[in-house]
């Protein structure tokens, strides 16, 4: 990924346990790049469900998840990268599952969050692109008269 700002990106492996080292990464991300609170938590929440969706559905046990993040003053660019285990291209459901289906919101959560969403095939995997706008970014520094 190009792009202005702060550019970060980790490779973990495809375990339940690695959710809780990329929330924490990504929050200190986007505490140290200055996104409020509320803007954060759509893009955490947006970033467990990809995660959990690489790690469930997307990479081999033994496998690793990529995450890659953009996060600059106006916006949150991340992509969540798995190494494929031969199912298709997932696609996004136009309606919910019903009420008491246990699964299957995961990717009707990512699209409701984020500004805008991709699902591409990257060799054998799956790229899940998540663009995050912030609801009111900063302005600049006034200068002292």
């Amino acid at each position: 990924m190009k792009a202005d700002g702060v550019v970060s990106a980790f490779t973990v492996p495809a375990s339940l346990e690695s959710l809780a080292f990329v929330r924490t990464a990504t929050a200190c991300i986007l505490q140290r790049a200055g996104w409020p609170a509320a803007d954060s938590g759509r893009v955490l929440l947006a970033c467990g469900e990809a995660v959990n969706n690489a790690i469930e559905h997307g990479s081999p046990e033994g496998g690793h998840v990529r995450v890659e993040l953009v996060v600059t003053l106006r916006c949150v660019r991340m992509r969540v990268i798995d190494e494929g285990t031969g199912v298709p291209i997932p696609v996004c459901p136009s309606v919910p599952p019903p009420v008491t289906a246990a699964r299957g919101r995961g990717l009707l959560i990512m699209r409701t969050l984020a500004d805008d969403m991709t699902i591409r095939r990257v060799g054998t995997g799956t790229s899940i692109g998540l663009r995050f706008e912030r609801a009111h970014a900063a302005a600049p520094a006034r200068r002292a008269a």
